[in-house]
């Protein structure tokens, strides 16, 4: 699961916007563009310890002189330094972030739902928006299908393909 940075404004005003609708917080009119930055924050700080985990796991197969294909275990790995959550359950560690925010910023007036809830409120939300990895995925493979997969070949073509298809959606 990635957040994509220009992805985040849009994310923040939906769930932003769900909350209030469904009466799960309160929040004047006067503090809602500071609660959306509020979610945003949140999202963005997710985004930020993500590339941060991506990058640290890369320069350790360099200095360990590794295949590419150790990348996934050097980021669980490295992921459990900063008590951070990849991959499916990652919904689930930015909802604690969001519920953790809803009751320490000033810029709510009140919280009327319980966790459960607000899980259920922003989850659909987040799961839209980051399932934009599967689609990119998908569309990517199809166009180095000629390629065998795991050969290093593939996984530069994989990089360079998946580049540009997210430049070309702005991503």
């Amino acid at each position: 699961m990635k957040i994509y940075k220009g992805r985040v404004p849009m994310m923040a005003n939906e769930i932003a916007d769900q909350l209030i609708a469904q009466k799960a917080v309160e929040v004047a009119k006067e503090e809602l563009d500071e609660f959306r930055l509020d979610i945003a924050a949140v999202l963005n700080s997710y985004a930020d310890t993500d590339r941060r985990i991506h990058e640290e796991a890369q320069d350790l197969i360099a200095r360990r002189n590794l295949d590419f294909s150790a990348l996934g275990r050097l980021k669980r790995e490295v992921a459990k330094k900063y008590n951070f959550t990849l991959g499916d359950d990652a919904i689930d560690w930015i909802t604690e972030q969001l519920i953790e925010m809803l009751f320490h910023t000033s810029h709510v007036e009140e919280v009327w739902a319980d966790n459960n809830e607000i899980r259920r409120i922003s989850r659909p939300i987040l799961l839209k928006h980051t399932s934009i990895d599967d689609e990119l995925d998908a569309e990517v493979r199809k166009k180095i299908k000629n390629l065998s997969e795991g050969s290093l070949a593939w996984d530069v073509k994989y990089q360079q393909v998946l580049e540009e298809v997210k430049r070309r959606k702005g991503l």
